[in-house]
C-alpha cells in the first residue's frame, strides 16, 4: 500500500512547489499624476464637487462615456459614497470622473479631473 501511496504524494508536492514557485510579475507602470489643465482650456472651468449636469453645461455631451464599480460595493452594508464611478472622454481634452452618491442614491459629483490633450475620446 505504501509503494502505491508514494506516487502519488510525489506528484502532489511537485504540483504544489509547482503551484508556488516565485515568478516575477512585471511591475505595473506607476499613474502619472494628473497635470492640472492650462487655464485657457475648458476643463479648467470644471471643479470638484460639480454634478453631470454642470460638466455638460460646460464642456457639452461627451464624446463617450462609461460607469464601472468599485470595490466599495462589495462591502456588505455599506451605503456610503463612492461604490461606483462615471468618466465621461472628451476628445483631444481629456477625463472627467465622477463618483456615485452613497446609498441607492444616483447622484454624483465630480471626482477628478484629468488633462491630457491626446485622449482618443472613447471608453477604455
Amino acid at each position: 500500500m505504501g509503494s502505491r501511496l508514494v506516487p502519488f504524494v510525489s506528484l502532489a508536492l511537485l504540483s504544489c512547489l509547482i503551484a508556488c514557485s516565485a515568478q516575477r510579475t512585471p511591475e505595473p507602470d506607476r499613474p502619472t499624476r494628473a497635470v492640472a489643465p492650462p487655464a485657457s482650456s475648458p476643463l479648467a472651468k470644471v471643479e470638484g464637487g460639480m454634478t453631470p449636469r454642470e460638466v455638460e453645461n460646460i464642456l457639452g455631451p461627451p464624446t463617450d462615456e462609461n460607469q464601472y464599480i468599485t470595490g466599495k460595493a462589495f462591502i456588505p452594508f455599506y451605503f456610503g459614497q463612492d461604490r461606483w464611478r462615471r468618466a465621461y472622454f472628451y476628445r483631444g481634452l481629456g477625463r472627467v470622473v465622477f463618483a456615485g452618491g452613497g446609498g441607492f442614491s444616483m447622484n454624483a459629483h465630480v471626482e477628478r479631473v484629468e488633462y491630457d490633450p491626446n485622449e482618443p475620446g472613447r471608453a477604455r
